[in-house]
């Protein structure tokens, strides 16, 4: 019998709240002639990106309450493994956390013999904000990391910076990263044809970028950030909300908040969405008959203060 082809991968990465999880839903709604295994990982220990995936017919499989680059890497293997098992597509895409290097998810792939012969990387796809990246590579490693490790570059949210920034926050990707192929974006849309599937992948020029690439004892871990996760059993009043969220942006270093609200007098459950001081609230579906209500909130960035955070919270809860 001749050896099964093997199953392309591609990594979705970028900062937090730059819209890869908006391309993930992209990717999995055109017709594209992919049948598509998605794993998804997350920070915190609530789940929020997977319930945002508008699920088609794929195999979905969520980790959360881990970064793929440290401890959840066993499980990452094991997950590939289970899915190959189980078999029924030909393209696997794995959606990192916003904080996560994608240089140690790829050399999974490389270093691990299981996996060799079963799967190929295809490429590293990063999706970077127009409006903020300037700001976020000069706080953080990780944005700088996900450019320079990155096939190909989605410069996202392209509708919300001038033609001018937009010029120069392009030239500054491209002194980070002059070999991926870079699209301009909103909402994360893209064609397809030119961006899956490609064999862009290039061992040598991740080693050009990192010489330790391929090292497994080499791990970088990015212990500024840090993440909490809050459930809460009552609704919200939301006009005692947006003024949370207002102080939030002015006090706090929060990079991304994200979750679902009950909100009190609303029959629909609401998902909140933050990027830095930038919020919104969109009303997602009817909450079922029987089903509980709650919301569940995360926030990461710098610092955060939980103790503080869940307090003010817990004031603008009906009561």
């Amino acid at each position: 019998m001749s050896q099964p082809k093997p199953v392309p991968v591609s990594i979705l990465t970028g900062f937090l709240g730059a819209g890869k999880t908006t391309l993930l839903n992209f990717i999995l709604k055109q017709q594209h002639g992919y049948k598509f295994a998605v794993i998804i990982n997350e920070v915190g220990k609530i789940g929020v990106d997977g319930q945002l995936v508008e699920r088609q017919q794929e195999e979905i499989v969520e980790m959360s309450n881990g970064c793929l680059c440290c401890t959840v890497r066993k499980d990452l293997v094991r997950g590939v493994q289970n899915l190959l098992k189980k078999g029924g597509f030909d393209y696997l895409l794995i959606e990192t956390t916003g904080i996560a290097d994608p240089g140690p998810i790829a050399q999974t792939f490389l270093n691990i013999p299981q996996l060799q012969q079963l799967v190929r990387m295809d490429s590293i796809i990063t999706v970077v904000d127009a409006e903020q990246i300037a700001k976020q590579l000069t706080e953080t490693e990780t944005a700088r990391e996900q450019i320079a490790m990155a096939d190909f570059i989605l410069l996202n949210k392209t509708d919300l910076v001038e033609d001018a920034a937009l010029v120069a926050t392009e030239a500054k990707v491209r002194g980070l990263n002059p070999h991926a192929t870079l699209f301009r974006t909103n909402q994360s849309q893209v064609n397809l044809k030119e961006l899956l599937d490609m064999h862009a992948f290039d061992v040598d020029q991740k080693l050009a970028v990192d010489p330790q690439f391929l090292d497994e004892l080499s791990q970088r871990h990015h212990h500024e950030i840090n993440s909490i996760s809050l459930e809460f059993d009552r609704p919200f009043n939301v006009e005692a909300l947006e003024l949370f969220v207002q102080e939030l942006s002015e006090r706090e270093k929060i990079y991304r908040s994200k979750g679902f609200l009950w909100v009190e007098g609303n029959p629909r459950r609401a998902i909140f969405h933050g990027v830095n001081n930038r919020f919104t609230l969109l009303w997602d579906r009817l909450w079922e008959k029987q089903e509980p209500r709650n919301s569940q909130l995360v926030f990461i960035g710098k610092q955060i203060d939980e103790g503080r955070i869940r307090s003010q919270l817990e004031q603008c809860v009906v009561r």
